[in-house]
């Protein structure tokens, strides 16, 4: 029954897209969150079927999902302005970064560079490790030793932001065709996420970046991303998955394809303690207390509460983040359960229509900004897989990206670019 609903209010938004002029893009938020959603919810419950206690029980979860998306389409279809960072822009002096890209790229290389061995030395330290050691193990070695450290986020902080510089920098240098400085840069993007992530779908971004790049300033390939969404991905995310554990042929697709949908399950599970009335809301401090203390250092408060909502609930349904293998598993409950901890029902929906509006204003800004074309294919990707996980993360996610297009655009462009509407690259 979820399937059926799911699959009717996916295919209706993308027609309702076509019917208003929208020119498909197979990289915009509109298709891939859609995508997200119907594989989850709609394909998830085909692979991984809730354990419903009855027809009755079924209904009343599927009226509940079913509302969360129609609250999602009317914040992403409401009519707003454009965000505009003039009021807010410092335009700087022209300085060495401003008249020389040579030397502009290769300090977006030191900083990266630097925020990186800052993680990994941090890293190593905690576990008792030399670097050498330490880059034997798998990621998911080391995201298990590191994790119960509640290292500060300062130095990703940083690396998220000079990823969002240098992907500005790196779309200027491919329009003026410095082929050699784009590819020492494109490297130097990559080096971060190869050294520190432990997920796997920062990788296939940063990779991603020449058919990005290709799709949007260049021709849409629109059919072969299709391809590559719907074939490609799983085949590519099975494949790093079995990187991150040193075991690269460890899973099948197929394996890989059950395991990522089980999220329907966690959400179903916080359903049925909220319908038992064993769930113990939060009524909203998620947003005003735990978002907000995500901008403490933990190294000035030792004693700092879980501010992530997916490490916070996995705590409280499974009493660990450690699964059976002693490996860390954060369970995500998707905006649905995220809002449903908060008011019930009715955050759920607010949940969802806070997620439609800022993905609604985040199209808008990039859609003023064509030299953040990468960017905004980095934030569209994050965008679709924070369906799986919550508003907290796509909000953090947007704030970092458009300080960064603000830092970018106050230190390193000598004016506003005068280069219209994006269209190619947004499509809204």
């Amino acid at each position: 029954m979820l399937f059926i609903g799911v699959a009717i209010l996916v295919v209706g938004h993308q027609l309702w897209l076509r019917a208003r002029g929208w020119q498909f893009n197979a990289l915009s938020p509109y298709f891939l969150c859609d995508w997200m959603i119907f594989t989850l919810l709609g394909l998830g419950t085909l692979f991984n079927p809730p354990p419903y206690q009855g027809f009755i029980d079924e209904l009343v979860f599927c009226l509940y999902v079913w509302s969360g998306m129609i609250t999602y389409y009317l914040g992403l279809h409401l009519r707003l302005p454009a965000i505009s960072l003039r009021l807010f822009r410092i335009l700087l002096p022209r300085t060495w970064l401003k008249r020389n890209k040579g030397l502009a790229t290769l300090f977006f290389i030191i900083a990266l560079c630097f925020f990186t061995a800052i993680i990994l030395f941090q890293r190593a330290w905690v576990m008792g490790l030399s670097l050498g050691e330490m880059l034997a193990l798998s990621a998911v070695q080391v995201y298990s030793q590191t994790v119960s450290e509640q290292l500060g986020a300062l130095p990703m902080i940083f690396i998220y932001l000079f990823t969002t510089l240098s992907l500005i920098h790196l779309y200027r240098l491919l329009q003026q065709h410095r082929w050699l400085q784009s590819f020492a840069l494109y490297i130097f993007i990559n080096l971060p996420t190869l050294f520190t992530a432990s997920t796997r779908i920062p990788i296939i971004m940063g990779l991603s970046i020449p058919i990005a790049y290709y799709h949007y300033a260049k021709r849409r390939i629109n059919g072969l991303l299709l391809i590559a969404t719907i074939v490609g991905a799983p085949v590519a995310l099975t494949l790093l998955h079995g990187l991150r554990g040193k075991a690269l042929f460890a899973w099948t697709v197929s394996e890989r394809l059950i395991a990522e949908t089980v999220v329907v399950n966690d959400l179903y599970l916080l359903w049925q303690n909220y319908i038992d009335e064993k769930l113990s809301l939060e009524y909203g401090s998620n947003y005003f207390y735990y978002s907000v203390l995500s901008f403490v250092p933990r190294s000035l408060w030792s004693g700092k509460p879980q501010t992530s909502f997916e490490t916070r609930w996995t705590h409280n349904l499974y009493g660990s983040l450690l699964d059976e293998y002693g490996m860390v598993n954060v369970h995500t409950f998707t905006p649905w359960g995220e809002g449903l901890v908060q008011f019930g029902w009715l955050g759920g929906m607010v949940n969802l229509f806070l997620y439609g509006l800022i993905l609604n204003m985040t199209i808008r800004f990039f859609s003023q900004r064509t030299y953040a074309c990468l960017v905004y294919f980095f934030y569209s990707i994050l965008a679709a897989t924070f369906i799986r996980t919550s508003v907290q993360a796509l909000l953090f996610t947007t704030v970092l990206y458009i300080f960064g297009v603000w830092v970018y655009e106050s230190w390193f462009l000598s004016k506003i670019a005068k280069e219209g509407r994006i269209s190619l690259c947004v499509s809204s």
